[in-house]
């Protein structure tokens, strides 16, 4: 639950960031609005979330090498 919670966070934010204040408004009352709290997603859905963390884990990996290097020099 917590790592579900994680990654709606980090899409929803990018999502959000690609959207003007009044559609991201109105993206808000419709998620809210087509909340379902038993939802069972489709396995295309949780191979592309994995696929995302994954991804971002690398990344984020990545930028640590990168700083530590420098900081050695």
């Amino acid at each position: 639950m917590k790592a579900a919670r994680y990654l709606a966070i980090v899409v929803g934010e990018a999502h959000a960031r690609q959207m003007d204040h009044s559609t991201r408004q109105e993206w808000r009352k419709q998620f809210a609005r087509d909340r379902v709290s038993g939802l069972d997603a489709p396995s295309w859905l949780w191979s592309s979330v994995v696929e995302l963390v994954a991804n971002h884990e690398a990344a984020y990996l990545e930028h640590c090498r990168k700083y530590a290097l420098e900081a050695v020099k």
